[in-house]
């Protein structure tokens, strides 16, 4: 007895090849082409798995460099044009005889295949704009960094550069520390001040971070010398220090071109928060606080809570210049304005639900901004990555910029659950315990360092062994020299 040929329908090869090139040319009865067109996916799928599973960390950093993204984009382009063969030989392919090949069954098949095409087009379309995004991203935020150039402020005549390694290369296990500056440009303000100054180390071998804020009233900043001040200490509010720098180059960084403003601003900000610490800082990332609202909204806002109703009618809001904010008590969603608003806010009150009202100040917004970033990071790990991801690399890609060496960008990317994690040690170097009040606060709102509480405080932190510099190693009054 005869069997009866099964019959063979293209819009169902075409599904399975849709699947994995070659499974509907198996079904179709082409073992040999079916082999040729699966083999190479599944080794690749198979080769990529296998190195991730066992060449992960040492393969991490590559992932992020230009050639990777360049030979993923290449890779993507040649696996779309081979899924569409797959997919179009057997669904254009002459059906087996049978109830469902006549038309209009035919046409709806025909038309089958087309969307499976199309389909295959948009998606292989979209992960290359996703890759395209994601080396434009890098390109902006590791290719912006300040690069260093020699000495300056600071260098002795061997050439050290006191608490601030711009030639540390970071081998992955050993402490790493960032300076973190939020850049503040706020309607009818000349320059731009630091705002906020959050120090971050991390111990990737403890698995152990640490975020210091500074606040931005802090005065009297050591130097690593007296080359600029007799006393070797800066007289001024923290937060004007890198302009003030930058607008002086040959007499703060004598060793740079005179064009080199940005340069000289931030390392000379890097090399004076190092000393008042007494760490050593490695690498820097400045954020725009304009762009931070842009990144807020793009991530689908964060929630943030308030123990009372907070209110400032002198707020200034970034971008519209709209005047007074009120972000009412609890926990609540916030879109971009509300959250830069929630970490900006530092005058006005806090109106407690016993009816007292809390005066705002710096403290206390440093505070604010530290749990602004552990939201922002747990609302990063639950990214829509189809909808969401392409807007919010474009907008990192206009918001941050660092000097960390993009080489290294997987390591850092590893050390993000720490950095933002929920157990990372706070601390805001604030009222009462690590300064005092101003001496005179009606001229000049700044702040006295206690040089034995910050000193304390760091040896806590990180051991008396690893603080570093004359500011917190001895008692002189100024740097020496």
């Amino acid at each position: 007895m005869v069997e009866p040929v099964r019959p063979r329908h293209p819009a169902l090869a075409a599904a399975l090849s849709f699947v994995l090139p070659g499974l509907g040319q198996a079904y179709a009865g082409q073992p040999l082409l079916a082999v040729m067109l699966a083999t190479p996916v599944l080794l690749l799928v198979g080769g990529g798995a296998l190195v991730a599973l066992l060449w992960a960390d040492e393969v991490r950093n590559s992932l992020f460099s230009s050639t990777f993204l360049t030979g993923l984009l290449v890779l993507d382009l040649v696996l779309m044009l081979w899924r569409i063969f797959a997919i179009a030989q057997v669904g254009f392919a002459r059906p087996t005889p049978g109830p469902l090949t006549e038309s209009p069954w035919r046409a709806a098949s025909t038309a089958l295949v087309a969307v499976l095409i199309v389909a295959t087009v948009v998606m292989h379309t979209w992960a290359g704009m996703v890759v395209t995004t994601v080396e434009d991203t890098l390109s902006d935020v590791f290719g912006g960094g300040v690069p260093w150039t020699g000495g300056g402020l600071g260098t002795n005549d061997e050439g050290d550069h006191p608490l601030n390694e711009p030639e540390f290369s970071w081998d992955g296990t050993e402490r790493v520390t960032f300076l973190l500056l939020g850049i503040d440009a706020a309607p009818g303000r000349e320059h731009a001040l630091t705002d906020t100054i959050l120090v971050v180390s991390v111990d990737p071998v403890a698995r152990t971070a640490v975020m210091v804020s500074v606040p931005r009233d802090t005065g009297f900043l050591p130097l690593p010398d007296r080359s600029v001040y007799p006393d070797g200490l800066y007289p001024q509010k923290i937060n004007q220090l890198a302009s003030d720098a930058a607008g002086d180059v040959p007499l703060w960084c004598p060793d740079l071109p005179p064009d080199a403003e940005e340069a000289c601003g931030i390392r000379t900000l890097q090399r004076a928060v190092g000393l008042y610490l007494g760490l050593p800082i490695h690498y820097y990332a400045q954020v725009d606080l304009a762009g931070f609202q842009q990144l807020v909204d793009a991530v689908g806002g964060l929630q943030l809570c308030l123990e009372g109703r907070l209110v400032d009618p002198a707020y200034t809001a970034i971008g519209s210049g709209e005047h007074g904010v009120t972000l009412e008590a609890g926990c609540h969603h916030y879109n971009g304005a509300e959250a830069l608003a929630y970490a900006r806010i530092r005058q006005g009150w806090m109106e407690m639900p016993d009816g007292t009202r809390q005066p705002q100040n710096d403290f206390l917004r440093a505070e604010r901004q530290q749990r602004v970033l552990l939201e922002f990071r747990r609302e990063l790990a639950r990214l829509d990555l189809v909808f969401e991801l392409p807007p919010v690399l474009e907008a990192i890609g206009d918001t941050v910029v660092t000097d960390f060496p993009r080489d290294r960008a997987g390591d850092l990317a590893s050390l993000l659950p720490l950095i933002t994690g929920p157990d990372i040690e706070r601390v805001v170097l604030g009222l009462p315990e690590f300064v005092d009040p101003p001496l005179d606060p009606t001229v000049n709102y700044l702040l006295i360092p206690r040089r034995g509480a910050i000193r304390a405080e760091m040896e806590r932190l990180f051991g008396a062994e690893n603080v570093e510099g004359w500011y917190l190693t001895t008692d002189a009054a100024g740097p020496p020299g």
